[in-house]
């Protein structure tokens, strides 16, 4: 009889890759089988970020609700991911009951590990079988990161740069698009830095790019990648997105703040006028591009000036999303040496201030798909309405709500005419 698994994930896509690594690695043999109830599971897996305090809070919080399952079920629980790795022995004291911790950094044995812990055989671990969603997958390219953010843990917990052999990376693709999935997501901390010598030939990520998008022309699928960093991002990347009409047409390009000062600050190492000429040659050879961006308002010593410009920054650019942060200093980082100098009321009112300009830029620009087809990857099906109600995604990355009495879409690619825009997503019917 199969043994039940639950997985909780907190933070970004890499952490969700690896969830998706391990939950492959368990249902390989049949072995277990995914769970949505936490309460019938026999193992429990979570998957922790320690990038801001407040996801470090609402994990802590879970964890510790986990305490009673565990004396009722007499389950399994593993604990993965950047919050072990920055504070493993403080959370063997607080969790006792907990079983396992594996840092990002043990990663290279998980297999064995898992094994020794669960008392069976991983068979194909370099196979990434597609367990949560069976039409887009994630397939990383590289580890850790080079680039020392002055506000950013991820250097110190994942560990410095390291690309995937590219040969391993065809292989899982190629596995993927022969089992039905039809988006193949590159992901890593900076995949712009991407480099391999295979037998004395470098591969770049545009030359990686264009080996994944052109692998299998006998299939339909898209390729998306995330996330990049600003100074390295080149136009041999851009022309790789032009030449190719199944690579998304979508950049999510980290600016942060519009302040040459702020950005010193970060150790970010461009200037504001360094991106907005990466922003306009990207434009200018792909003028459908969808650019989003993070940025992040309260750091150290930034001024109500410093602000401004960020405000100015994206009424200039124009992103078609942004997700904005309140900075928390991170202990281990340059930046926790500086002084949280910003008042935490300034912090509030600057991130609302910056999420409404944000917000309202988006809504305008996603007005320009009113009444337009466009093409949709069927991602996955709610029951939210009395009809099947779809969720998809365009090539520019922008969500569709479809509501349709048509039945297994799930995994097609359909045309679908938006008549209905809000600000995170386009309302659409199947052409």
């Amino acid at each position: 009889m199969k043994q039940k698994v639950f997985f909780k994930t907190f933070g970004c896509q890499m952490n969700v890759a690896d969830s998706e690594y391990v939950a492959s690695l368990l249902v390989s043999k049949e072995n277990y089988e995914i769970t949505q109830n936490i309460n019938e599971a026999d193992l429990i897996i979570v998957n922790t970020c320690c990038v801001r305090k407040h996801a470090e809070d609402r994990e802590k919080s879970f964890l510790g609700q986990l305490k009673k399952i565990k004396l009722k079920n007499n389950c399994k629980i593993i604990v993965l991911g950047c919050l072990v790795q920055k504070a493993k022995n403080e959370l063997k004291r607080q969790f006792p009951y907990i079983d396992l911790f594996i840092g990002p950094t043990e990663y290279e044995n998980l297999c064995q590990i898992l094994e020794n812990e669960l008392d069976f055989q991983i068979t194909n671990p370099q196979i990434h079988i597609n367990v949560f969603n069976k039409t887009s997958c994630f397939v990383p390219i590289m580890k850790g990161c080079n680039n020392f953010c002055s506000y950013c843990i991820v250097p110190y917990v994942r560990g410095r740069e390291v690309s995937i052999d590219i040969n391993n990376i065809i292989k899982e693709v190629n596995f993927l698009l022969d089992n039905g999935v039809k988006e193949i997501i590159l992901i890593g901390q900076n995949v712009n830095s991407y480099k391999w010598d295979n037998n004395g030939n470098i591969i770049t990520f545009a030359k990686l790019l264009e080996k994944v998008a052109t692998l299998n022309t006998d299939k339909k699928y898209w390729v998306r990648f995330l996330t990049n960093h600003p100074k390295d991002m080149n136009y041999e990347i851009v022309k790789t997105i032009k030449t190719y009409n199944n690579i998304s047409r979508h950049i999510h390009l980290p600016l942060q703040s519009g302040s040459n000062k702020i950005l010193e600050l970060m150790n970010r190492n461009y200037t504001l006028e360094k991106y907005k000429q990466i922003v306009e040659m990207i434009r200018s050879e792909i003028p459908e591009i969808s650019i989003t961006t993070d940025l992040i308002v309260g750091f150290p010593y930034e001024t109500e000036e410093d602000f401004k410009q960020t405000l100015q920054a994206v009424k200039d650019i124009q992103f078609d999303a942004a997700f904005v942060f309140k900075y928390s200093p991170r202990e281990g980082t340059k930046a926790y040496l500086l002084p949280d100098n910003v008042p935490k009321e300034v912090k509030e009112k600057r991130h609302a201030e910056l999420l409404s300009l944000c917000d309202g830029i988006a809504s305008q620009k996603n007005k320009k798909y009113l009444e337009k087809e466009v093409e949709t990857l069927i991602i996955s099906q709610n029951f939210k309405h009395a009809k099947s109600y779809y969720i998809g995604k365009t090539l520019e990355n922008k969500t569709v709500e479809i509501i349709t009495k048509k039945t297994g879409l799930v995994g097609n690619f359909v045309k679908t005419k938006i008549k209905e825009v809000k600000l995170h997503t386009l309302i659409g019917e199947l052409s």
